[in-house]
């Protein structure tokens, strides 16, 4: 008997756990908004809605499938309408529902509503459904916490506290023993909405979990697979979007993905899934502009042109800015830079950093470059790229960006800064790094610089000839006159790296030769002139020029030493000789 009464109690847990991740009949609705089939869902919820106008839940979801009447990611303000439109008639029939609560969250957020006040709200739909009895009393619901996540989760990087939910979803996470697949994806993806590169790895352990949870999930495929999509990792996007699709052949956003990353890299594999995007997505006319995307990295630009003028002929550009790319690519190619520049200019301005690429930074850099006096507005431009993408490798190509557009327009001293910055980022000092860095300052005029990292860069590649003569280039703006030394003692070291071949080096060693001769004359060392004029003679014998300098010094030596000699009578001691000039010509 206490065996069949254990079985019982065993069976009876086992039913209770299942209840708190089983599907709700809504489960398909949500689905479809994971795929992005944003219309079907809105059917969908409509439809449930209309056969149960009074569910808190289903009016939620309802909510949502309105404000997922977007193009480019962006809510539109009749959506925004719509949804506080529902909510705010629900709440007047049903009370302070939880769901409605959090619903009207998520419209007073878009909104701009004080974050605090927002959070205050979803307390109370916490409170008011935590659980009464069991294991678990006490203990957040499940499914309202998802929907916070869900709302944090949908709104844009700069809005919500994204921090807020992630708590939540923790906290519920760890609450219960078994758990709903979906808290686990709405807090990977709250964790990228953090922004910054340092959150993708808990983001992806998120992911992660909601696979471990169900195995079947392919929109945690699909968001591992994003993952490393900004992170420019073929290797793993490759294997992770292959495995949303072995999971579920109908999810549509795999096949965009897969589309726009080989757009850049092969038109053949891209036009394969845009094909199945097309086959698996809506059904919406908008979709005309990726058929015209692909006609434009196929290299057919008159008809990708005429495809994208028909879009915004039709009022396309309005609902979809994203187009405004593509007409200012087409008539960038065409070389009408004015026209391009009017359709980049504001989308790249106006578009908020989360939903904008970093293919779109590129053309907007390429286009506005062309015209005089935008640098500073890129500059805006890039740091706000920069900001937003948490992938080391495209921050290190905005930072590319913006020294090599400012070093177009001589703005060396701005050019230092992002060369540094970039630099920084790399973290690598290699030659390349002291070469660049070397020679941004010398265009720079900043001397000083210069010169340290010219010395470093002698230090650290001492069989590279380019240290030397930048050493040197540095030297030339420290010490103008070329009285103080510092061109003397660089022109020496390098000397010292010249003649170890002497016959590559002959004219460069002449050059410094003079210089020298001019130190020394400028500082009266007429001794060490002659000595230089030797060194020249020792290459170049019997040349008049160098003959005839000699001469001269030879005579100022002559003139010194007499009036010496007049006032005192004693001979002048003799002039000392450059300690630092050891260089010796090898003979032979």
């Amino acid at each position: 008997m206490k065996k069949l009464v254990f079985l019982f109690v065993g069976f009876a847990f086992s039913t209770a756990l299942m209840a708190q991740v089983a599907p709700s009949p809504l489960a398909e609705g949500v689905k479809l908004l994971n795929y992005e089939k944003n219309k079907t869902a809105l059917n969908f919820f409509k439809e449930a809605f209309d056969k149960n106008p009074g569910d808190g839940e289903t009016t939620f979801w309802y909510g949502q499938a309105m404000l997922a009447q977007n193009y480019n990611g962006i809510s539109t303000t009749e959506s925004i309408q719509n949804a506080k439109d529902l909510f705010q008639k629900s709440l007047q029939a049903k009370g302070n529902d939880p769901w409605l609560l959090i619903g009207m969250s998520h419209i007073q957020s878009l909104e701009g509503a004080d974050v605090n006040a927002v959070k205050q709200n979803l307390e109370v739909a916490i409170t008011s459904t935590l659980n009464t009895k069991g294991k678990y009393k006490g203990k957040p619901n499940q499914d309202i916490i998802n929907a916070i996540g869900y709302v944090f989760a949908e709104l844009p990087i700069s809005i919500g506290d994204h921090k807020y939910a992630i708590d939540k979803l923790k906290e519920t996470i760890s609450a219960y023993d078994v758990v709903n697949s979906s808290l686990y994806i709405n807090l990977g993806i709250n964790y990228l909405k953090l922004g910054g590169g340092e959150n993708g790895g808990d983001a992806v352990t998120a992911f992660q979990n909601a696979i471990n949870a169900d195995a079947k999930n392919a929109y945690a495929y699909y968001r591992i697979g994003k993952v490393y999509q900004t992170q420019n990792n073929k290797e793993s996007l490759d294997e992770y979007f292959n495995k949303a699709i072995a999971a579920d052949p109908a999810i549509a956003p795999v096949y965009f993905s897969l589309y726009t990353y080989y757009a850049e890299v092969s038109t053949n594999i891209a036009k394969t899934n845009l094909d199945l995007f097309l086959q698996y997505a809506d059904k919406d006319p908008i979709f005309e502009y990726f058929s015209a995307d692909y006609l434009f990295r196929s290299g057919q630009f008159d008809q990708s042109l005429e495809k994208a003028k028909a879009m915004e002929a039709a009022g396309s550009l309005s609902i979809f800015p994203g187009l405004a790319v593509l007409l200012a690519k087409n008539y960038d190619k065409k070389g009408d830079t004015v026209l391009a520049k009017s359709y980049i200019e504001p989308y790249i301005t106006n578009t908020t950093p989360d939903k904008l690429i970093n293919t779109d930074y590129e053309i907007a850099v390429k286009i506005l470059s062309k015209f005089s006096g935008s640098q500073a507005t890129l500059m805006l431009i890039l740091e706000k790229a920069i900001a937003a993408d948490s992938s080391k490798e495209n921050k290190l190509k905005y930072y590319k960006l913006g020294y090599e557009m400012l070093e177009k327009n001589n703005m060396y001293t701005d050019e230092l800064k992002w060369y540094a910055n970039y630099s920084a980022l790399r973290g690598v000092k290699d030659e390349v790094y002291y070469y660049k860095t070397t020679s941004i300052a010398i265009n720079a005029k900043e001397g000083a610089m210069a010169s340290a990292t010219a010395k470093k860069y002698i230090e650290t590649f001492p069989d590279k000839p380019n240290g030397y003569s930048m050493n040197v280039r540095a030297a030339r703006l420290l010490d103008t006159a070329n009285n103080l030394g510092i061109l003397y003692e660089a022109v020496t070291l390098q000397n010292q790296f010249l003649l170890k071949d002497l016959t590559k080096n002959k004219q460069a060693l002449i050059n410094n030769y003079y210089t020298l001769i001019g130190y020394y004359n400028e500082t009266k060392s007429y001794e060490n002139a002659v000595l230089m004029c030797d060194k020249v003679l020792e290459i170049v014998p019997e040349d008049p020029t160098t003959l005839q300098a000699k001469g001269m010094f030879i005579k100022n030596i002559d003139i010194i030493k007499k009036m010496q000699n007049s006032k005192g009578g004693v001979p002048a001691p003799p002039l000392e000789k450059p300690a630092a000039d050891t260089t010796q010509i090898k003979k032979g």
